[in-house]
């Protein structure tokens, strides 16, 4: 009986403290508006619901893009107004910027197949990385 009374007791003070270990966590436990490519790097849908954000693992804030698209170990993504592409290596976390026809003439690139943020962000699964 005297168990009883003690678990009833501490009850309350466990579930509080389960609250706020859940409430402090960084990551958006019951939200969707994170999807993980891989190796952490994400797709985020941001402001408006047409608009999108690539972001590095650990990070809070990316570069809001129009395109992007994937293929182990790439990442492409062209940021919004930009005539240049960053290519993000996810196997060596390097990330570089090339141009359209360094894009379209890397044979590693060209097969990476291009889409605009919108549909990307469709085809991505919310707790499931893509490699």
């Amino acid at each position: 009986m005297r168990c009883n009374n003690l678990f009833l007791s501490f009850c309350p003070v466990l579930l509080l403290g389960l609250f706020l270990c859940f409430w402090s966590c960084e990551g958006d436990l019951f939200g969707s508006d994170s999807k993980e490519i891989a190796h952490g790097y994400r797709l985020k849908r941001i402001g408006n619901p047409g608009q999108f954000a690539l972001l590095a693992p650990y990070d809070t804030g990316g570069i809001i893009i129009d395109e992007i698209g994937w293929g182990k170990p790439f990442i492409i993504a062209r940021a919004a107004g930009s005539q240049y592409w960053d290519r993000i290596d996810t196997d060596h976390a390097e990330h570089i910027r090339i141009s359209d026809s360094q894009r379209r003439s890397n044979p590693n690139y060209r097969t990476i197949l291009i889409e605009n943020a919108d549909m990307a962000w469709n085809h991505l699964k919310p707790r499931k990385r893509v490699w």
